[in-house]
């Protein structure tokens, strides 16, 4: 067996010496000498040169632009100029405003929450205008009545009672009677309320108050629109001209505020409402009920 492996040793043995008897060919100076530098690469368009640039610029542009969007998303809207508000407008919105705060005071008058009512009050508590009273100013009786054009049981008291009273009272030199507004049922009370006292201008208040309860029909229902209650100015023998102008501009509308707010005060919460001599009686009442409080106020 070793005799078969020595001559593949000694063939071995004689290529490596071969390997190794081989000279080493050392480099000449020029193959020792740096790389030769790569080729210039090919020169590029020039519109290559430009597209960094434009890249760039149309990044600012978008950035801009959404930017100015966002600011115009979360901005807050300016508030419309005070002159858009116009006289209308505003008095549109005190008078439905006010009709709200006397229905608000109402509901709780009739739920027994926060208001105990009217009060008695010293007669001298009361604004009056000279045109909405009728009778001797200085009358030993004064009654004051807060009432809405629309209520019907204001139109009754004025159908069965008023006439009683006027009749044996008024006109007898004993009381004084004074017409406040409480116009709270809708924009028609109030309506009716400032033609009432356009009409007054002419000094007709008490046949105009009187054609009104006389034309009741329904609440808010079209009885009191603006044109109608013109139609009654008509009816009446007003100076038209003048009364159309004072209705469809409200003219008269801080009168009628006036009286509704310092009913609020007083405590009145339903119409009709009166105060005989500064003592409260509270709604509908018959014409010999209506003078017994009246004959004992005159024996006090």
């Amino acid at each position: 067996m070793s005799e078969e492996l020595n001559p593949q040793v000694e063939n071995v043995n004689q290529e490596t010496a071969t390997l190794t008897e081989t000279p080493m060919i050392a480099p000449t100076s020029s193959e020792m000498a740096a790389p030769a530098a790569p080729p210039a690469p090919a020169s590029k368009p020039a519109w290559r040169m430009l597209v960094a640039p434009a890249w760039f610029l149309l990044g600012v542009l978008v950035g801009l632009g959404i930017f100015y969007g966002l600011t115009l998303y979360t901005a807050k809207p300016a508030p419309p100029p005070a002159a858009t508000l116009d006289e209308a407008t505003v008095k549109k919105a005190a008078r439905e405003g006010l009709i709200e705060a006397i229905q608000a005071l109402q509901a709780q008058g009739q739920q027994g929450q926060g208001s105990q009512g009217p009060q008695t009050v010293d007669r001298s508590a009361f604004t009056i205008r000279p045109a909405n009273q009728l009778g001797n100013p200085e009358a030993p009786l004064q009654i004051v009545e807060f009432a809405d054009f629309q209520c019907p049981f204001c139109g009754r008291h004025h159908q069965l009672v008023a006439p009683e009273l006027i009749k044996n009272y008024v006109d007898t030199g004993k009381a004084t009677y004074v017409y406040k507004h409480l116009a709270f049922l809708g924009n028609e009370s109030v309506w009716a309320a400032i033609a009432a006292e356009c009409a007054a201008d002419q000094g007709k208040f008490w046949e105009y108050h009187n054609y009104l309860f006389e034309h009741q029909n329904g609440e808010n229902q079209g009885a009191f629109n603006k044109d109608k209650l013109i139609g009654f100015g008509k009816e009446l023998g007003l100076d038209m001209p003048k009364f159309e102008t004072c209705v469809n501009t409200d003219a008269t509308f801080d009168r009628v505020r006036a009286d509704t707010e310092e009913g609020q005060k007083l405590g009145v919460t339903s119409t009709p409402t009166f105060f005989v001599n500064g003592k409260p009686l509270v709604g509908l009442t018959s014409p010999d009920e209506f003078k017994q409080t009246l004959d004992q106020a005159l024996s006090k």
